[in-house]
């Protein structure tokens, strides 16, 4: 079985920006079917790109990836920690013919209608060619593409075979001028030495795969699995972008998401196996996770599905620990002996928590709930009762003050004056909140205090 035939994935993430929804879906896939096959995930940082790569990006795809609870196996590399093992490779390569020194800025002219040309330096005699890359010529190497293998096949796990003209090829760069390695050239080093059975990736990279295969054959080694997974798309069926809604992995943890829900909702793009309405970690996902049931169809990113997962990872959180994350939000924070205030602070949470998706959403709930009245409209701070009813929480003590106690005060002074549930609770609610609707108006009495609640009420004018 495939499952325990020493698979080995790996996750290569360019370090020239910030890990994204496509690249984190990109590692998910991967990481699962590793696990699911008892194998290795590695990460490799695709490094080449010196000039734009940095180790903030680094660190920051690490810890994105941690959080999200993918921690890779083995060491942690580099692309250009390995350029000493590339240039051994491309001594084996020039040795068989297979690469060539190219010495010109441009390619030489082909007289063969809609093919590509050929750089001119591969028809230089090899004798020639040796001898002016020796004597220190500026020069890149070129993988020579055979003409004579006509439409070139490979093969892809989701997609089939998939063929290529290989005289649309062009003799493609493996090392530049100064020395370095591009990344076809490179990837393919790096995976064979790593022993990588499957390259999960994005479609993009399609264009890329003949001309690394070729390499893997040229050289005799083993070719890996490819399995090319769709792109994500916007609303629009556009690239997935940041004006689209390309929100970084690292901003949506400063914003209060909770890992599970970020993971369960990108396990959804391509997966059709995915939970819909369950949240799992990485590591519980990949017991069911198989590549044979990942979707060609690009998905489409929604983040109102997203919010979907997010408001079940908050309701999946006891209330306490919530409100220990939102403290800072509540107006008045001392503890109370007793818990009343406390419980109260809990029943608020749980009134809320059901239409918040993040962290910093709830505790944006949590404070607007307390918060101070605009201009309260004259025919309700003067309406006839309100003074009298105001006297009457007054005469609240401080350790009866409970939404309890709040609660039944109000409802007597309701029944003593014969008022309409909705005219006395309406009334108070604008005058304490200066908002229509909200959480239970007891609970928002209780955890804004009797200081609190009575400094409002006696701002109110004509009150």
């Amino acid at each position: 079985m495939e499952e325990d035939s020493g698979v080995t994935t790996r996750f290569a993430p360019s370090p020239t920006g910030a890990l994204h929804i496509g690249g984190a879906r990109t590692a998910l896939f991967n990481f699962m079917w590793a696990r699911r096959c008892n194998g290795r995930f590695l990460l490799r940082f695709e490094d080449t790109d010196t000039a734009r790569s940095s180790a903030e990006y680094e660190d920051s795809i690490l810890e994105d990836l941690r959080w999200l609870g993918m921690e890779p196996d083995g060491e942690i590399t580099k692309q250009t920690s390995n350029s000493l093992r590339h240039r051994q490779v491309l001594a084996a390569l020039r040795e068989s013919g297979s690469a060539y020194p190219c010495f010109c800025a441009g390619r030489g002219k082909d007289d063969r209608s809609g093919i590509l040309p050929r750089c001119v330096c591969g028809r230089l005699p090899g004798d020639e060619a040796d001898a002016r890359a020796d004597s220190g010529e500026p020069h890149c190497w070129r993988f020579r593409v055979r003409d004579d293998l006509g439409e070139f096949r490979f093969s892809d796990r989701l997609r089939g075979t998939i063929e290529t003209p290989a005289a649309s090829l062009d003799d493609f760069v493996l090392t530049r001028g100064d020395g370095t390695s591009t990344y076809i050239f490179a990837v393919v080093v790096d995976d064979h030495d790593s022993s990588v059975t499957h390259v999960i990736r994005g479609e993009e990279h399609i264009p890329n795969t003949p001309k690394q295969e070729m390499i893997y054959r040229a050289l005799g080694w083993r070719v890996p699995h490819w399995v090319h997974i769709p792109m994500v798309l916007d609303a629009g069926r556009h690239k997935l972008s940041k004006r689209s809604g390309a929100i970084s992995i690292s901003s949506y943890r400063s914003e209060g998401w909770l890992p599970d829900a970020v993971v369960s909702y990108i396990a959804t793009l391509s997966w059709s196996g995915a939970p819909a309405d369950v949240l799992l970690s990485p590591a519980e996902m990949s017991r069911t996770f198989h590549l044979d049931s990942v979707a060609l169809t690009p998905p489409i990113h929604d983040p109102l599905r997203m919010r979907h997962f997010g408001r079940l990872s908050l309701a999946g959180l006891p209330a306490s620990d919530l409100l220990k994350r939102t403290w800072n939000a509540f107006p008045v924070r001392r503890p109370d002996s007793d818990n009343h205030i406390e419980n109260d602070r809990i029943s608020l949470i749980k009134e809320l928590v059901p239409s918040c998706a993040t962290l910093d959403e709830l505790e944006e709930a949590v404070s607007s709930s307390f918060a101070a009245p605009g201009t309260v409209p004259p025919d309700v701070s003067g309406t006839a009762w309100a003074a009298a009813l105001r006297d009457r929480l007054m005469d609240i003590g401080r350790d009866d003050w409970t939404s309890e106690g709040i609660g039944r005060s109000i409802k007597e002074f309701q029944r003593e004056r014969g008022l309409k549930g909705r005219e006395l609770y309406h009334t108070l609610r604008l005058l304490i909140t200066g908002r229509e609707s909200g959480a239970p108006l007891v609970l928002i009495l209780s955890c804004l205090g009797r200081e609190g609640t009575m400094g409002r009420l006696e701002t109110v004018p004509n009150l």
